[in-house]
């Protein structure tokens, strides 16, 4: 009975981590939005780390993330990321925000970093989403064709 709801859990889980429509996402915005007046400007940076490491398990299917959110005006404290949604060819995968790590680098730039475990073809571009909200309005900057590097 245990393994009969951890298989079940998992599955929610795993059904979760894709459950997106691709319709939310306008993947033909821009890398830069305007936040009331702000303009915030997406860069990404996406990796494999295959660097053998002395003890640490580690899955080769784990994807690293660095988006850096930039502005030449301050970003306001009250805007949010809310997820990152990747997609390569047919494949879309959504990272919420509970999975990410904001951190601030200054009052202009931040930064979203993540690790995340999926089945991506190393050899393919990605189309980088990453969702804004302030005061409950939302915008979506968007990266498309970020080449995806591998760290031996």
């Amino acid at each position: 009975m245990k393994k009969l709801a951890l298989v079940g859990l998992s599955v929610m889980a795993l059904a979760g981590c894709s459950s997106i429509t691709t319709s939310e996402v306008d993947w033909s915005a821009d890398a830069t939005a305007m936040k009331a007046a702000t303009d915030v400007t997406l860069r990404s940076n996406l990796w494999l780390n295959k660097m053998p490491m002395i003890g640490d398990e580690r899955n080769e299917e784990t994807l690293h993330g660095a988006l850096y959110l930039e502005s030449s005006s301050y970003l306001p404290a009250e805007l949010d990321v809310t997820q990152v949604v990747l997609r390569q060819g047919t494949e879309t995968w959504s990272i919420y925000a509970d999975d990410v790590e904001l951190r601030t680098h200054s009052a202009t730039a931040w930064e979203v970093a993540f690790k995340w475990q999926l089945e991506i073809d190393p050899e393919q571009p990605v189309d980088v989403a990453v969702e804004l909200i302030k005061e409950e309005k939302t915008e979506w900057v968007v990266n498309n064709q970020v080449k995806l590097d591998v760290v031996y």
